[in-house]
């Protein structure tokens, strides 16, 4: 038995690093396009309690030092967790950011001084946590860690969507001296580079469809989809500037994701590019045939 227990666990074994791999890298596109702030908001957090470690921030400068990093950590880690579930829950565009993030200022800090006197119990030691002291100190971190991940994500993120435009325009400009309806319609609009198609980590130009999944939306480019926690309203006002239209009550597709149509008795479908078939109900029935998306023939 041991031989073949043996040229099976050989089998197996690289199967299962591929698969692993798989569902790491399927976590993480997921961490990057689901959660709002992720992962700016941890490293932000990571940075408050590295700070507080060395400055011995609400009274802990005379802990030694393995209980002090245990203690903020502990503490700035339950409170990443908290904001990242406030963000999770309301942020789906935006221009949601500054209202979420005020509020939570103020709810997601009154329960502070409760929780430091629980971490130091979970570390062993005792804190004297004064509310008025704990909330003031605390509105100073929470501002200064949320000002260091808008910064940083305009940073980071303004200039490359703004490089993928120009590319784009280009691109098309190179090859046929004109750019595309979509492109043009899109200049104007850099901020829905800012929303959900960033988080679906999709260029404009990519686009294939929208669709809707509950409270996700399901954003198709030519390569790959990615599910999104976003609402597919917010999502048609976004999109609303690039050409397409909606085909039905919870797809959009863009014009040049058509391929072709098919009807079946009084049903019709669309054909796209990337071999899928979608329906399209007689609501909106009107408005595709404006298009003549059904007299497309492959």
């Amino acid at each position: 038995m041991a031989a073949p227990l043996s040229r099976l666990l050989r089998r197996a074994g690289p199967r299962d690093k591929r698969d692993f791999a798989k569902c790491a890298a399927s976590f993480v596109k997921w961490t990057g396009t689901s959660l709002p702030g992720f992962p700016l908001l941890w490293i932000a957090c990571t940075c408050a309690a590295g700070l507080m470690i060395v400055t011995g921030g609400f009274g802990t400068s005379t802990l030694p030092l393995p209980k002090r990093i245990s203690f903020w950590l502990l503490l700035m880690g339950w409170n990443a967790l908290k904001w990242q579930m406030l963000f999770a829950l309301f942020v789906r565009k935006p221009r949601d950011w500054l209202r979420v993030a005020s509020v939570g200022v103020i709810l997601l800090n009154l329960p502070l001084p409760a929780e430091i006197r629980w971490s130091a119990a979970v570390v062993g030691i005792t804190i004297a946590a004064v509310p008025g002291v704990v909330w003031a100190q605390a509105a100073v971190i929470g501002l200064i860690a949320l000002a260091t991940c808008f910064v940083t994500a305009r940073v980071l993120q303004t200039p490359a969507a703004r490089n993928s435009q120009d590319k784009a325009v280009a691109r098309s400009a190179g090859a046929g001296g004109v750019a595309p309806a979509a492109a043009i319609a899109r200049a104007p609009g850099a901020d829905i580079a800012a929303g959900l198609l960033a988080r679906a980590r999709v260029a404009p130009e990519a686009l294939l469809a929208v669709q809707a999944q509950d409270h996700y939306c399901r954003v198709y480019s030519r390569k790959s989809s990615a599910l999104v926690h976003y609402k597919f309203g917010d999502a048609l006002q976004e999109i609303a500037m690039l050409d397409g239209t909606r085909v039905h009550r919870g797809m959009w597709v863009a014009a040049g994701a058509v391929a072709g149509a098919e009807r079946k008795g009084r049903r019709w479908r669309l054909l796209l590019c990337d071999g899928s078939q979608v329906p399209v109900s007689v609501t909106y029935l009107p408005e595709v045939r404006r298009r003549g998306w059904l007299a497309i023939s492959d």
